[in-house]
């Protein structure tokens, strides 16, 4: 049995994106989705049709969207863990997930770990997004936070 990340995929990887990125470039740039929930069925579907791409065009950190060189160096990083992960059933399952709702206040929506369903156990968990200019992210934590290694926490 593969061990599961208690945190989910996206936190880790959105901690990835943040540590990788690198500031004062500017071409390419994420594009957000229309709500909260659009933005994280987008990268949960992407990531179970391993599109880096689409899973990046997601996230923001430290209230930006990525952009230029930290938007690649997501992607790369997405593709690397994506490629590494002993049951990729669990990856390919992240295609069917579905979000009921979200809390929003202002620019800041939280998606509960209760309104994430159709997704393998483990993958649900409280999800922090943010809206900038009108389109929403998943928030990633600073390049401070590094995604834990240890599937228990």
């Amino acid at each position: 049995m593969s061990p599961r990340p208690t945190a989910p995929p996206l936190t880790a990887a959105a901690a990835l994106a943040a540590g990788v990125l690198l500031a004062g470039c500017s071409s390419g740039t994420a594009e957000g989705a229309d709500s909260p929930q659009t933005a994280v069925v987008t990268f949960f579907h992407a990531l179970g049709a391993k599109d880096s791409t689409g899973a990046c065009a997601v996230i923001s950190t430290q209230g930006k969207a990525l952009e230029g060189v930290g938007l690649q160096q997501c992607q790369v990083g997405f593709d690397k863990v994506l490629a590494s992960l002993a049951d990729q059933r669990d990856i390919a399952a992240l295609s069917g997930a579905r979000v009921s709702g979200a809390q929003v206040t202002g620019d800041r929506a939280t998606v509960r770990q209760a309104q994430i369903t159709s997704v393998p156990d483990g993958f649900q968990n409280d999800i922090d997004l943010v809206r900038l200019d009108g389109r929403w992210y998943i928030d990633s934590p600073s390049a401070a936070d590094p995604p834990s290694a240890d599937p228990t926490g």
